[in-house]
């Protein structure tokens, strides 16, 4: 998978965990874009900008569960709380934007929402394989909520594709971008799923 997402900082300085969120979800935008073009160019067709936003919704919350998870262990649940709220908060503005450009005006930031706590709560339900590698559930059910996107045709084998290949990357390149912009330092506490607010 060729992408360029961002991992360091132009500028020295301190960063306030709401400017992690918000870089970390403009790299999970980037990282779903390039999933979804990958799909395409595996021959799993995608036929409206409708289609391929609502897959790139599904890689968002699966990425955004992904992120919650790396810091849970790494992070007080404050902490923890304001990063993935922030990340949340971007993805849904990235989101409505797009949407807003062939749907027009709408309450798509509040649907958006809506589907990353449904998602949220799915995913919570799963066990990781270990630190950094979802487990086999966790990675099913996302792939089975992609191949729903994409239509009947070929699901068994999107549903491979994502499992085997474009989940993993997409897990691996997200990541590392992030251990990158996050202080090794922090610390940690507490766990339960995050909730994400329509209202900042």
């Amino acid at each position: 998978m060729s992408l360029r997402v961002r991992s360091r900082w132009k500028n020295a300085g301190e960063r306030s965990l709401e400017d992690i969120g918000t870089v970390c979800a403009t790299n999970a935008w980037r990282i779903a874009g390039n999933g979804v073009l990958n799909l395409e160019n595996e021959g799993f067709e995608t036929t409206t900008q409708r289609q391929r936003l609502d897959l790139i919704e599904e890689f968002l919350a699966f990425l955004l569960h992904v992120a919650d998870h790396a810091v849970y262990e790494r992070m007080s649940q404050d902490e923890r709380a304001r990063l993935i709220t922030a990340m949340a908060m971007r993805m849904a503005d990235l989101v409505a934007d797009n949407r807003a450009d062939f749907e027009g005006p709408g309450n798509q930031r509040a649907a958006f929402i809506d589907r990353l706590n449904q998602r949220g709560d799915r995913y919570a339900e799963y066990r990781w394989e270990s630190e950094r590698t979802p487990g086999f559930a966790l990675m099913q059910a996302f792939a089975e909520w992609m191949s729903e996107q994409l239509g009947p045709t070929n699901r068994k084998w999107a549903v491979d594709q994502i499992m085997a290949i474009e989940g993993p990357e997409a897990v691996e390149h997200f990541l590392k971008a992030m251990d990158s912009l996050l202080d090794p330092e922090t610390a940690s506490t507490g766990r339960r799923p995050q909730r994400y607010m329509s209202e900042d």
